[in-house]
């Protein structure tokens, strides 16, 4: 006889076995925080003993360096000479004593208290000094390498109340001692100059006047002056036989217009003997210039 269905036993279904746990596990779980901790203590100890030792080595090293005798920069036996491991290239017109005055401080020391940024900028104040490098070379040598400043023309400065100063000036309106022995027959004069003008008015003024230079070529030399006040109208003086006269020369085709007047000169001498003054601003026109009188 079967049984009915509600009468059957129930299945069993068996829990899932759970792997068991390797004794290996069971034993490192209660080492970790033991070894957490050790780190935690043991990790800032030998930081702070390498950073010690780091600047116990540095301080000896450095006490080495001021202190040996093989990396101080040695002066001169004889004042005024340039000590033997001081090295200067490029000077020509700028002054030697007064480079040497810059490291006076220096003789006698360790290159390694020499500050390279600090000397830099004390050479740069030095007339005629455009821009310098100042290096060192291990044990004890030092090597200074200048560049100096190109003179374009000199300038007469006027000075209120006294005679006027000549001074060299470059490209960039920067004022110059004139050096001994400095041929300065060879440069045009450039005048108009003010004591109190900015520098930057003064490169604008050269700028004209070096570019009016160019364009004339082999005839700048017939020029004794060049009066630079106003840029826009530059004013050449130069020598015509037994007189000096004077062109307004404009800001313009400089070269055409001198070309014009000197064709022309005998012409002009004829019949404006005692003009001195003439506006050439008006290309191919001739105005001499008469007191108020203006005639072609």
């Amino acid at each position: 006889m079967e049984a009915k269905p509600e009468e059957r036993a129930p299945a069993v279904e068996r829990a899932p076995r759970r792997p068991a746990r390797t004794a290996k596990k069971e034993d490192a779980s209660p080492k970790r925080p033991r070894l957490v901790q050790v780190l935690y203590w043991t990790i800032p100890i030998f930081a702070l003993a390498a950073a010690f030792l780091a600047v116990a080595a540095f301080h000896r090293v450095e006490s080495f360096l001021i202190n040996d005798q093989r990396f101080h920069l040695e002066g001169s036996a004889e004042y005024g000479r340039t000590p033997e491991h001081l090295n200067i290239a490029g000077l020509k017109r700028a002054s030697e004593s007064e480079i040497l005055r810059v490291f006076e401080s220096d003789f006698g020391r360790s290159l390694y208290l020499l500050s390279v940024n600090e000397r830099r900028q004390a050479i740069l104040a030095v007339d005629w000094v455009k821009d310098a490098t100042v290096s060192r070379r291990w044990p004890n040598q030092l090597y200074v390498r200048i560049v100096e400043r190109e003179p374009v023309a000199v300038a007469q400065v006027n000075v209120r109340n006294a005679a006027p100063a000549f001074q060299m000036i470059d490209i960039d309106g920067v004022l110059l001692p004139i050096p001994r022995g400095e041929k300065v027959d060879k440069y045009p004069v450039l005048t108009g100059f003010g004591t109190n003008e900015a520098k930057a008015t003064r490169k604008m003024r050269v700028e004209h006047a070096a570019a009016m230079l160019q364009e004339l070529g082999s005839m700048r030399s017939m020029l004794a002056e060049i009066d630079v006040r106003d840029p826009g109208n530059l004013q050449a003086t130069l020598q015509v036989e037994a007189n000096a006269v004077t062109l307004r020369m404009g800001n313009r085709n400089y070269r055409k217009r001198l070309q014009n007047f000197l064709k022309h000169q005998e012409r002009i001498r004829l019949e404006r003997p005692e003009a001195r003054t003439f506006d050439l601003r008006i290309d191919g026109r001739i105005t001499a210039v008469e007191g108020e009188t203006h005639g072609d």
